[in-house]
Formats: structure tokens, C-alpha cells, sequence
């Protein structure tokens, strides 16, 4: 039976669908990738404060600061910082948010007894240039990436949106509820760089009940689904960054230098000829490839960028050192030095509690939507949700995450990604709010 108090928050959601698409386009349009979201949270955090939360936690605050990963360099932090308040960062909170400390955490807290929820929500984009031609809605329509190199190519501009409502909702209707309800806005999910460093500090330790959500695109297969809720294992992830140093020489004679490009580019082959093993399904991708410095000039600086993924720990453990070892001794093949560093990594954990997820599963269907788990043949997810799903199923909560599905416009992460029609994220914020009554009894 739906109760009264999710009739009165679901009209209140549709209610706002306009200002939803609104505040998603805002952040399609002025993107941010990992590290760089000053713009974002101060938005976030000035809208929370608006909003009356009981507690707002901001910036360092939300980091173990030690702990994040991928960092850009501080001429880059300071570069996207003065962006961000040219682009409308709002200058009281702006300066929480400055050398790569963008989060944004808030509690609401009834005062009444029950369990504590918790929601987390990605908010960066990538490192994409956008379509920028009539064919593309967001250009057409004046809400393309005004960031050269960086856009909301996997839905994140919704996610944020869709925090922020279920936020709002929650203090509306505060008094008729129960228990706390904290929201993560998290940095750097692209990369898996973010929520290592915000899981140290405590927040996550008495969450009971955590759940993420991410847009999915409609298939040919399951073309009426409005919710698909994962079952799964995160796949592990290494993110790394290669440096390989050699000698620069005239090209006339190239035995009086030590070639990185040769070094780099039996790395390649030697990277993609890793044997697959029995531990696990395993994903490898040279992305990226900087590298020479002129066409007479043997070329003595390359720079790559490469992930590597495991189905299992055990893929992951045994991909990552094969992958070092390639490195090290093709570049000493070739006289060259290696550094490699990790940009960003996730566990191979369980994101999911398969009773919960049966239950929203049942809940979803029973308000209104059309939901099933995840389907077999499902692609692995890679998202570092993980380390917050793990640290809240390891004190004993449980986690979900949850895929809310619609037409999108291309691929994640293509030029001309888009979400099709805005308002469906309204039914990811009433799934999020039916869950919450249920779980505190309402």
C-alpha cells in the first residue's frame, strides 16, 4: 500500500521538475571535472544552507586529505578556482572548496529515534569536449560545456540534481518523519579518485542504510524498465599515470639517446599482450599517449595514461603487477627510467545487499515503476562507491545501487551524450524518498 506521506512527497517532486531541469542544465553547461567542482559544491552547499540543514560539512572537512588520489597540480587548482567564481561560484562558500577539497556532506536529523540513511550522489564531469554543433541539444538549446575539455558526459549533472531535491524534500516534509539522513556530493568519481578520501573521516560509520544512484540508458531488450537495481561486485580498478624519461638526440644519430617513444610503444604491446588468466574477467585500456617533441628529435619524455580492471581482487592483483613489471623492464629495454603513479583505484567489494535490494525492487514496482535486478549479462559496474558500500555493509548497514533509466542522447562519455528528457529524474528522487519511508516505517 503507498502511504500518504509518499503521495504528498511524489507531488511535491513533479512540482519541481522544472526547476530540477533547470538546475541540471546549469551544471551541464559550467562542468567540472574531478578535483576541480568549486563551482558546483558552492552551489550545492549554499542551497543546502538555504534549505536549513541541521549540519553542513564542507570542503577539508569531508577529507582524510592524505588519502585522496589524482590530484591536479596547484597551478591547475588555482587556475580552476578563479574560473569558478567568474562563472558564478557563490563567493561565500566558494573558498571551502579551493586546492582540490570538493565535497559537500549534510545531515538532517528528525530528533525522533529511528535508523540512519544515507544517499550519495557523483558530481563531476569529464574530461570530454562537447559537441558543438546544432545536431546537439545542449549546444542548440544554450547549455553545452562552456569548459573546453570538460562536460557532464555520464549523467553526474542529474545525480547532483537529483541529491539535492531528495534534500529538499526531506526538509519539507522533516516533522512527519524520523531517524537522520545524510547526503554525500561527491568529487572525482570518473577516475575513481573521490570517495577514498572522504571515507575516513567517520561520516560513513553509522549510516544503516546507503544508496547510490546513477541514469542507464533504455535498451531494445528491456525498453519499459525505470529502475534496474545492480546485485553486483564493483570491479576493481588501478588507475595509472606512466612518466617514461629518456635522452633527447638528433635523429640523424639516434644511438646517442635513449628513445622513450620505442619504450612507450612496446609498453603498449606488452600491456595489451598480458595474458588472461583464470582469477577473473579483467579490463586493460591505454587511454592516452603524450609523447616527442619534434619530427629530427629522438624523443626523450612520454607521458601515459592507462587503467586496469578485475571482475575479482584476484584479477586485479594479479593484472596490476604484471602490467608494473612490463613497464619497468620495457623502458630499461630501452635505456629509459619509468614512474608510474596511481591516479585512482576501487575495490573489487559487494556494492550491494541482496535483501535490500530485493526489497526496493518490490517497492519500486509497488508505487508505480517498473524495476527489476540488474540482468544477467549486465556490464560490472567501476565506481568507487565501493569504499563508501563496503565501510557501511562492514559496520552492518546495507547498500544498494540503483540505475534509473532513460533515453539518453548517445553513449556515456561521448561528445554528444545527453539526457533526453530532463524530467525523468523525478522518478529517481521518489525512488530515493519511498526507500527512505520505508526504511524509517513511514
Amino acid at each position: 500500500m503507498v502511504s500518504e506521506l509518499y503521495k504528498k512527497m511524489a507531488e511535491y517532486v513533479d512540482s519541481r521538475a522544472d526547476w530540477m531541469v533547470e538546475n541540471r542544465r546549469d551544471f551541464h553547461k559550467y562542468a567540472e571535472s574531478g578535483w576541480h567542482e568549486v563551482r558546483t559544491c558552492s552551489i550545492i552547499a549554499d542551497f543546502l544552507t538555504k534549505l536549513g540543514v541541521d549540519e553542513l560539512i564542507l570542503g577539508k572537512d569531508c577529507f582524510i586529505a592524505e588519502d585522496r588520489m589524482g590530484l591536479p597540480d596547484q597551478e591547475e587548482l588555482d587556475m580552476v578556482y578563479e574560473r569558478a567564481l567568474e562563472q558564478g561560484a557563490v563567493p561565500e562558500f566558494a573558498p571551502f572548496f579551493k586546492d582540490g577539497f570538493t565535497g559537500v556532506e549534510a545531515i538532517i536529523d528528525t530528533g525522533k529515534p529511528g535508523p540512519v540513511v544515507g544517499f550519495r550522489t557523483d558530481i563531476d564531469g569529464l574530461g570530454v569536449f562537447e559537441a558543438q554543433d546544432d545536431s546537439h541539444k545542449p549546444f542548440r538549446e544554450g547549455f553545452a560545456s562552456v569548459n573546453p575539455g570538460e562536460m557532464q558526459a555520464c549523467g553526474h549533472d542529474s545525480h547532483a540534481t537529483i541529491g539535492m531535491m531528495t534534500a529538499e524534500t526531506i526538509m519539507k516534509y522533516k516533522d512527519q518523519l524520523c531517524g537522520k539522513f545524510k547526503f554525500v556530493f561527491q568529487p572525482g568519481e570518473e577516475g575513481v579518485r573521490g570517495a577514498r578520501g572522504m571515507i575516513g573521516t567517520g561520516f560513513f560509520d553509522d549510516i544503516d542504510y546507503m544508496m547510490a544512484m546513477h541514469v542507464m540508458p533504455l535498451n531494445k531488450d528491456f525498453p519499459d524498465e525505470d529502475f534496474w537495481f545492480q546485485y553486483k561486485t564493483c570491479m576493481a580498478n588501478a588507475k595509472l599515470d606512466v612518466y617514461l624519461y629518456g635522452k633527447a638526440c638528433h635523429a640523424a644519430a639516434p644511438e646517442s639517446g635513449n628513445n622513450a617513444m620505442l619504450a612507450m610503444a612496446a609498453i603498449v604491446q606488452g600491456i595489451y599482450g598480458i595474458p588472461r588468466a583464470s582469477v577473473g574477467d579483467a579490463r586493460i585500456n591505454v587511454g592516452q599517449v603524450i609523447a616527442g617533441s619534434g619530427r629530427n628529435v629522438v624523443c626523450d619524455r612520454v607521458k601515459m595514461v592507462m587503467e586496469l580492471r578485475g571482475l575479482t581482487a584476484a584479477s586485479l592483483d594479479y593484472l596490476e603487477p604484471y602490467a608494473r613489471r612490463i613497464i619497468e623492464h620495457a623502458a630499461a629495454m630501452h635505456g629509459c627510467t619509468a614512474e608510474i603513479r596511481l591516479m585512482g583505484a576501487t575495490p573489487a567489494v559487494v556494492i550491494d545487499s541482496p535483501d535490500f535490494t530485493d526489497e526496493l525492487v518490490a517497492l519500486a514496482n509497488e508505487i508505480g515503476f517498473k524495476a527489476l535486478p540488474a540482468p544477467e549479462g549486465t556490464k560490472p559496474t567501476s565506481d568507487d562507491y565501493a569504499y563508501m558500500a563496503d565501510r557501511v555493509i562492514q559496520h552492518g548497514g546495507k547498500s544498494c545501487y540503483i540505475f534509473y533509466r532513460t533515453e539518453e542522447a548517445a553513449p556515456h562519455h561521448a561528445t554528444t551524450f545527453d539526457i533526453t528528457n530532463d524530467k525523468d529524474m523525478t522518478k529517481a528522487v521518489k525512488i530515493f524518498l519511498a526507500a527512505a519511508l520505508k526504511i524509517v516505517g513511514k
